[in-house]
């Protein structure tokens, strides 16, 4: 699960360095931080419910704010379905 969570903060991580949406950068740098305090939650061995918790809130910012370019919404958020999965 953490490799998955890892491999979608480093689609995150591309898609930030490779957009040429200035008003896309903040929202970029907005979901790396949330998806590593998941990772975070992960790594101390966080009980399900506070995983849970933070899982719906991260998909809640995914779908709340808008990403101008979306094929890179459709390649990170594809990554995050595939880390979602394995919960």
């Amino acid at each position: 699960m953490k490799k998955a969570l890892a491999e979608y903060i480093m689609c995150l991580s591309n898609c930030l360095a490779q957009t040429k949406k200035a008003n896309d950068r903040p929202l970029y740098k907005m979901y790396l931080a949330d998806a590593g305090v998941l990772l975070a939650y992960l790594e101390i061995g966080a009980n399900s419910s506070e995983l849970k918790q933070k899982v719906d809130t991260h998909e809640r910012l995914l779908t709340n704010t808008w990403i101008s370019d979306v094929a890179a919404y459709k390649t990170f958020y594809d990554s995050w379905d595939k880390f979602k999965k394995l919960l």
